[in-house]
């Protein structure tokens, strides 16, 4: 069943499609705050106006695969959240990774079994060499493939893949209670 914010979101997106850019406002009026958390919490609160701007165009050039009667906050922040990951990976993977760049994993907000399974994963990556540590934040935090973490740190894939699998087995050794084994 469709709610009334939901419906207009609807409705608005369809006017998009049809050629009514003016309804483009109205979804920001309606799922505005949203959309700009979505960007905010991927790429954060300083890329987050340009990553809506970009996203409005996006959804303004896409809105006519929109399937009317779905969910439109799903399909609004799917956008947004594309366009963040995007934006990361073409800002990030062009830049030297520090230790200190890592997302903090911990939260308040977490659970505190959470909190300390993600504390532990923080202990395990500070623990990794500088090459590691990069390897694990273009695999896993902005879902780099092989080839192009080779092409950032600019070794052949086969060393790219080495290094990820041997960055991952010490996480998991570090993880499991054992010791820096090479």
């Amino acid at each position: 069943m469709i709610h009334g914010g939901e419906e207009k979101l609807n409705n608005l997106i369809s006017a998009v499609a049809d050629g009514h850019a003016e309804c483009l406002d109205g979804i920001y009026e309606i799922a505005g705050g949203r959309m700009l958390a979505v960007a905010a919490s991927v790429a954060g609160k300083d890329n987050a106006e340009d990553i809506l701007h970009d996203s409005f165009i996006k959804i303004a050039r896409f809105a006519g695969k929109y399937k009317k009667g779905t969910n439109a906050y799903a399909w609004l922040t799917k956008i947004v959240r594309n366009t963040a990951l995007d934006f990361v990976r073409s800002k990030k993977a062009r830049t030297e990774v520090s230790s200190e760049e890592f997302y903090s994993l911990s939260s308040l907000d977490y659970s505190p079994e959470k909190r300390e399974n993600a504390i532990m994963l923080e202990t395990a990556i500070a623990k990794l060499e500088p090459d590691e540590k990069k390897v694990i934040y273009y695999r896993y935090y902005l879902d780099l493939s092989i080839r192009d973490i080779a092409k950032q740190m600019k070794c052949g894939k086969s060393s790219a893949q080495r290094l990820a699998e041997r960055a991952e087995r010490k996480l998991k050794n570090f993880l499991d209670g054992g010791t820096n084994e090479r």
